[in-house]
């Protein structure tokens, strides 16, 4: 039987020189691999939030001007969690690079525990010709350009370029070192083990099935492939990883061509359906608001407030659905957490209280609603909005009646007209919608 492919993060970071305690990394590369060739990267500088010295500068070239508008590791971290999935973890010391990310996540509430590879202990163990195995001395061996020596970018690239390598002769040996092949203690045992030998990493819906092939879960991720197998092997939520497990007994996907598309197909089956396992779009209750108001020292400010207040900007199923529309908006625009419903944020990036602040948020705040209305007006003309094809050419098409969602479909190249899937929406797919107009119109 084909076996599940396998994907690799290699990853490297650049740090100030200070201890693993949270912070103090600069520079973060990864990058999604096959064993044979690059699928996606993710490359960002990051505030460490203490000065960088300057022995470390004339070393990576990263100085505290390069990183003063980065957003600190706590911003990052969920996206860089969604990137690095379940892929086996990669880099040259491999010790060094995963001490300082996961004791960065764990001051995040995050656990990251993956499965990894140390490119030194596997160059050791199988090259016979290198002396040395730093990274420099195998580049120059193996006659590897490296961009950017000492810039996590530079590093991780060149990093890729060995363990493709390493991994074309020694791919056996690899999959013995990552654990027996590929770690199957975590394999649901109902599942078969070629489950997931086609399931694509690219944006999409994917359902789990239990032993009667009645619907138990419904998930959508821009990696279809990724965020399945990161369910079962999901070391921060072991219980919940265990009951999956136990639970699934077939996996199907469909691929939707965009996160957006994929949001809003979850969220219709989820509601149309009503898996057992999913809880969140299924919660039933008052709802949650979000409201404007000016307050005694002349600030524009939003709050989240419980219930669905007939004078609110919008109207959400939860309070994490309605936090997150906020943290956006404060993270696109440069708004003031504190002062934008998000106290847990407050201060982070260098905010303070004084008339210079309170003018400089009120002037993004103004930015910000008047973005906000120009995409609703632009929501609310647009009939028909086209989405981005899926790998086999269908279009998903959304329909909109006075700006909120009503029906979606797919329709398929060359052919007659397929019928539209009607849908009462919800706030989380009027929320994701008119972040993508807001985006159109950046």
């Amino acid at each position: 039987m084909t076996k599940p492919a396998l994907q690799f993060a290699i990853v490297d970071i650049e740090t100030n020189g200070g201890a693993p305690n949270g912070a103090n990394i600069t520079e973060i590369a990864a990058i999604l691999h096959d064993g044979v060739r690059e699928i996606d990267r993710w490359v960002h500088l990051v505030n460490p939030e203490a000065p960088i010295p300057s022995g470390i500068t004339r070393l990576t070239g990263i100085d505290d001007s390069m990183v003063a508008d980065a957003p600190p590791f706590a911003e990052r971290a969920e996206d860089l969690l969604a990137f690095l999935g379940d892929a086996v973890f990669v880099a040259h010391n491999v010790g060094f690079d995963l001490r300082y990310l996961q004791a960065a996540f764990k001051a995040c509430g995050h656990a990251y525990n993956p499965r990894r590879l140390c490119t030194v202990r596997m160059s050791r163990k199988w090259l016979e010709g290198p002396k040395r195995f730093s990274l420099g001395a195998l580049c120059a061996y193996f006659d590897i350009e490296n961009e950017a020596h000492h810039r996590a970018w530079g590093d991780a690239a060149a990093t890729a370029i060995l363990f493709a390598r390493l991994w074309a002769g020694h791919q056996e040996e690899i999959q013995e070192e990552i654990g027996r092949g590929e770690g199957k203690s975590w394999w649901p045992p109902h599942l078969p083990p070629d489950a997931l030998a086609d399931a694509p990493s690219t944006p999409g819906v994917y359902r789990f099935h239990d032993e009667q092939g009645r619907l138990a879960y419904v998930g959508m991720s821009r990696n279809i492939a990724s965020r399945i197998r990161q369910h079962f092997n999901d070391s921060s939520k072991p219980a919940r990883a265990q009951m999956l497990r136990r639970a699934v007994h077939k996996v199907t996907w469909e691929q939707t061509g965009s996160e957006l598309m994929a949001l809003i197909l979850e969220d219709v089956l989820i509601r149309r359906h009503h898996p057992p396992l999913n809880s969140a779009q299924k919660t039933v209750g008052k709802g949650w608001s979000i409201e404007r108001f000016t307050c005694r020292q002349g600030i524009e400010r939003v709050q989240v407030v419980k219930g669905a207040k007939p004078t609110a900007m919008r109207k959400f199923r939860s309070r994490s659905e309605a936090e997150d529309w906020l943290r956006d908006a404060a993270r696109t625009f440069g708004l003031n957490p504190a002062w934008s419903g998000l106290p847990g944020m407050a201060w982070k990036e260098g905010w303070v209280d004084n008339p210079a602040s309170r003018q400089l948020h009120n002037g993004r705040m103004a930015e910000w609603l008047d973005s906000v209305r120009k995409a609703r007006s632009q929501q609310a003309q647009d009939q028909l909005l086209s989405l981005p094809v899926t790998p086999d050419g269908t279009t998903p098409e959304i329909m909109l009646q006075d700006g909120r969602f009503r029906a979606y479909r797919f329709q398929l190249p060359g052919a007659s007209e397929v019928e539209w899937q009607y849908d009462a929406g919800s706030g989380r797919i009027d929320a994701a919608l008119e972040r993508h107009f807001l985006e159109g119109l950046s």
